[in-house]
């Protein structure tokens, strides 16, 4: 008799049920003080902003909005967010009212298309379902308008990985350097890279606690050469 596989649980349904919240109330120290990686992607994002107008900037997985406020603080930017862990959008609705923050995730924006000069992935890829990943790459590129730049915040080992989500039985965390995806595309186009440690601000040797700050542009016009 043939043993049946038990099914994978939808990190995306654990996550809206209880573990985005769960996450939220484990990381209250840290999403008040100070982040080294914070600063360096809010530096790395404004340099890709447009200039001389205000941009519309759309984070994935924003938490409580922390990230996008201290953006608004250095660039004049409409904010918008997208977490799974409704009380960390009503929390960021009433720390920072200029940002508008719903409850969602990745694979299924309720955006218009290009209707963003920047999308950003806000250290959350490596914990969507393999399953819905391309989905997640699509809703990115279909909101990012032609022009725009695309900023993803996320592990970075040398090889693809998965390891067990320590927080949840059940649940992964899958490492790679997802803006692989993106650049498989000849309308994206690396423009910046600055790989760092997300705790020192500083290298990080182990390739397992390596993360980086990747921002691609999006060029449709230059994307093929004509024959």
């Amino acid at each position: 008799m043939t043993a049946t596989a038990a099914p994978v649980p939808s990190q995306k349904l654990e996550f809206l049920a209880s573990e985005g919240d769960q996450w939220h109330a484990r990381n209250q120290s840290a999403l008040a003080a100070s982040s080294p990686l914070r600063d360096l992607a809010v530096s790395c994002i404004a340099d890709h902003l447009p200039v001389g107008r205000t941009a519309r900037v759309l984070e994935i997985g924003c938490g409580q909005g922390g990230n996008l406020a201290a953006l608004a603080a250095r660039h004049s930017i409409e904010a918008h967010g997208i977490e799974p862990s409704r009380e960390a959008v009503a929390a960021g609705s009433k720390l920072y009212p200029g940002l508008t923050l719903r409850t969602g995730t990745a694979d299924g924006l309720p955006y218009d298309d290009a209707s963003f000069d920047m999308v950003w992935f806000g250290f959350c890829l490596y914990l969507v379902d393999r399953s819905l990943l391309m989905r997640a790459v699509a809703e990115a590129d279909r909101v990012l308008r032609d022009g725009g730049a695309l900023a993803i915040v996320d592990f970075d080992p040398d090889t693809p990985c998965v390891r067990p989500y320590h927080h949840r039985p059940g649940l992964n965390s899958y490492k790679m350097d997802h803006a692989r995806l993106f650049l498989a595309n000849p309308a994206y186009v690396l423009a910046e890279k600055r790989a760092t440690s997300h705790t020192t601000g500083r290298w990080e040797a182990d390739p397992q606690e390596r993360v980086a700050v990747t921002v691609c542009r999006k060029d449709l016009a230059h994307a093929y050469v004509p024959l």
